[in-house]
């Protein structure tokens, strides 16, 4: 129907402009200027809804679809500047809590929740949020690790530790004792880079395989003991569950557990 009404308009208004036109050659200026006039507000009305204001005649308007083009660019374009924003916030968020500062887990996980609301009403999917939460989801696995590695580290020092008392009571080396002697000299190298590959395994950015990583070290390990071996699986069992479940899903195993061992509180 509104098509209809819209080609009998357009047909009215071509109608006045071929009447304005005759009346032009038999110099009626104010007929032909009537009837012109006549004939626009025709077209006005007949593309209506493709305009939001026209100016002319006494009528103001712009063209409805250039101003929804307009505004769809500027959203973009706001949309564009606030995915930079949000990777700020939820860093900023991340770190918050450390390096001196003071913001406990549970307070930094709302703060998070709100700002990830507050930018899901400005648009920003929940795929750009999640690829802006790289520094939040790399700082929580980092200290959900901390236990683990701590606990790994402890348990090679305590081998260094006595291991060293061994040099202590080595005495003098005397050719028949080179050998043994350059034997431990070699484990202590030994337990020193697995010192220092957990730490460096603590630190690495890749996350995606450090449970399966820790798990390798602690069968593959000359360090530890049988004994440590079975005391660590059974020590660590919860809180490699916890790391796993957090990489694999980006959401925490046990929150209430999370929240309680704060260590900024």
């Amino acid at each position: 129907m509104e098509s209809i009404l819209k080609i009998v308009i357009f047909i009215m208004a071509i109608c006045l402009f071929c009447c304005g036109a005759y009346f032009s050659l038999i110099d009626q200026v104010a007929a032909a200027t009537a009837t012109y006039g006549a004939a626009i507000l025709a077209l006005i009305f007949a593309f209506l809804t493709e305009f939001k204001t026209f100016k002319g005649l006494g009528i103001e308007a712009e063209l409805l679809d250039r101003k929804i083009e307009e505004a769809d660019d500027l959203i973009s374009r706001l949309r564009g500047i606030t995915i930079p924003i949000a990777e700020m916030l939820l860093s900023s968020t991340a770190r918050m809590g450390r390096l001196g500062t003071i913001m406990p887990r549970r307070q930094r996980y709302g703060l998070l929740n709100q700002i990830e609301r507050e930018l899901q009403k400005c648009g920003v999917s929940l795929e750009q949020l999640e690829a802006a939460k790289v520094d939040w989801h790399f700082f929580n696995t980092f200290d959900l690790a901390t236990p683990i590695f701590q606990q790994l580290i402890k348990v090679l020092k305590n081998r260094q530790s006595e291991h060293q008392e061994k040099f202590k009571g080595f005495g003098t080396i005397t050719p028949d004792k080179y050998e043994a002697h350059e034997a431990l000299c070699k484990r202590n190298g030994e337990i020193h880079k697995e010192i220092e590959f957990i730490k460096d395994m603590w630190q690495q950015r890749d996350q995606t395989k450090m449970v399966e990583s820790v798990k390798n070290f602690i069968v593959s390990s000359t360090v530890l003991l049988d004994s440590d071996r079975a005391e660590l699986s059974g020590a660590l069992k919860e809180e490699l569950l916890d790391l796993e479940h957090y990489i694999q899903s980006k959401q925490f195993r046990r929150p209430d557990v999370w929240f309680e061992s704060d260590d900024s509180l």
